[in-house]
């Protein structure tokens, strides 16, 4: 199979192949974005521009796992500039895509979980 949003090279060579492990990864994966993006939206309404890059970082290491390079460049983004405090106005459209970009790759890591 081949998708658009991961890449599971990174998960299936640190796992050596094992599918229960990358099964388990993926739902790890599914049921940890959902809280990430709940609170990334709320530090960006509270304006906690700190908060929202520390979350950022934290995430980008389960975008990288999962071969999710546009999401980990984007969360690398709004790390950089949330930590730093700048570019307040580009937060909104960062959080947006990273957004759609992850329940994209929730549903093609669901494809993923059916075949192991």
């Amino acid at each position: 199979m081949e998708f658009k949003h991961i890449n599971l090279d990174y998960l299936k060579e640190m796992s050596g192949g094992d599918r229960n492990m990358i099964k388990e990864m993926i739902d790890i994966y599914a049921s940890e974005i959902p809280g990430y993006l709940e609170r990334m939206n709320r530090y960006l309404e509270t304006g906690d521009a700190e908060a929202l890059g520390r979350l950022a970082h934290k995430a980008k290491a389960s975008a990288q796992i999962m071969g999710a390079k546009k999401i980990a460049e984007d969360l690398r983004e709004l790390e950089n500039i949330a930590s730093e405090g700048r570019n307040k106005d580009l937060y909104a459209g960062i959080v947006e895509s990273i957004t759609r970009q992850f329940t994209l790759s929730i549903d093609e890591l669901k494809k993923v979980a059916e075949t192991l």
